[in-house]
């Protein structure tokens, strides 16, 4: 990243691994805008009706990236939560959080999820899909991957700011 004054981050993660919550502090933290993806779709209508089995919207994804190419250009400086793998985005840094298996169920239960959506998503997270995925569409020197297990939520920040801080970037705390 050559422009120090542009600062964008995409947390990712399967359903239950930190996103939201490491997205908004992390936002905090380093004076950036906070956009979690699902709450845009809904805000803006940007889906085409609902998913019964899969317990989801179905997402108009061309009208989303639309969307978040024109909020991208317009924010410099943003942190954005998703568990979606959106192609094409001016990304700076794409932080993919991990929960280990057993505390992930245990996260998606306390949440109420049916068994084939926690079945589902246990699976997505064995098979590190979201790495996967990214790694088709964005360079991997931008990827990282952090095991957010039942850690402090201050020290992924940390751990998240200091990997961008080795990346030669201007980043205050």
């Amino acid at each position: 990243m050559s422009d120090s004054s542009v600062l964008r981050i995409y947390i990712t993660g399967t359903p239950g691994t930190g996103k939201t919550i490491i997205a908004k502090n992390l936002s905090y933290n380093l004076d950036l805008d906070f956009l979690e993806i699902n709450d845009l779709i809904i805000e803006e209508g940007l889906y085409l009706g609902y998913d019964i089995d899969r317990d989801t919207l179905i997402v108009d994804d061309e009208l989303l990236t639309q969307n978040l190419f024109k909020k991208l250009k317009a924010n410099k400086k943003i942190c954005i939560s998703s568990g979606m793998v959106l192609l094409g985005l001016p990304i700076d840094y794409i932080i993919i959080l991990h929960t280990s298996i057993s505390i992930l169920r245990k996260r998606l239960e306390s949440r109420d999820y049916s068994n084939e959506k926690i079945e589902s998503n246990l699976e997505a997270e064995i098979m590190n899909i979201l790495f996967y995925e990214f790694s088709e569409f964005y360079p991997q020197d931008i990827m990282f991957e952090i095991q957010n297990d039942d850690r402090n939520i201050e020290d992924t920040c940390n751990e998240i700011i200091s990997i961008i801080g080795k990346h030669h970037l201007r980043v205050s705390k």
